[in-house]
């Protein structure tokens, strides 16, 4: 008499493969009717002047000129022919300028560092409005196609689309999930080079006021 052993999993109901979503979720298949609300945008000007009074050191765009005040009290004793001993004072006060001397050549070389300065924190600023306003599009693009990535993994479990459908759709979620990272990057480095000029204290009170802008990811 043979003997028949059930096998493991035998009786097990077979479960068709399910290609996962990107994230590994099941988020629904409708993506929001309206995109989230941006974040707010600096000023490019107000952050470039930020960014330029929290530089340590004076600035050779202009002329420097210091006025100081000054006050002298002379004394002095005197002897007339009569013999008498008279002593007199005189007080003076005075208004006195100081400019730095520098030469022509050394002018043009400190001006030529400064645009140079300037420049570079003009294109941080360009940089960083224009990745934040860049990263909102991005996030909403990045909404619609996870939800049609979810609609064709229903689609292929109900047997009317192929895997490979599926398979486009991740593929463009991973891409701007990617770009969303390459993003992040630019803002981190724009805020960093913006930080950079400044002093440490100066910095720090920079870098508060790009982070209500910057937020998280």
């Amino acid at each position: 008499m043979l003997v028949s052993w059930p096998v493991a999993g035998e009786d097990e109901p077979k479960k068709s493969f399910e290609l996962p979503t990107y994230s590994g979720e099941k988020p629904s298949i409708h993506a929001p009717d309206k995109p989230q609300t941006p974040g707010p945008i600096p000023d490019a000007r107000d952050l470039y002047d930020r960014a330029l009074l929290c530089w340590p050191a004076q600035t050779y765009m202009r002329a420097e000129v210091f006025v100081e005040g000054r006050a002298r009290t002379e004394t002095g004793t005197y002897l007339d022919s009569s013999g008498t001993v008279t002593t007199t004072g005189k007080t003076s006060a005075a208004l006195v300028a100081r400019i730095p001397l520098y030469s022509a050549a050394e002018l043009d070389r400190e001006r030529e560092r400064e645009f140079a300065r300037r420049t570079k924190i003009a294109d941080a600023v360009g940089e960083l409005v224009a990745s934040l306003a860049d990263r909102h599009r991005m996030r909403r693009e990045l909404e619609i196609t996870r939800a049609l990535e979810r609609r064709s993994q229903e689609r292929i479990r109900i047997g009317v689309a192929e895997t490979s459908e599926q398979v486009r759709y991740l593929e463009k979620v991973a891409s701007l999930e990617s770009e969303l990272l390459k993003q992040h990057g630019a803002i981190q480095k724009a805020r960093l080079v913006l930080v950079g000029h400044c002093t440490t204290h100066a910095g720090d009170a920079l870098d508060r006021h790009l982070v209500q802008y910057i937020g998280g990811r």
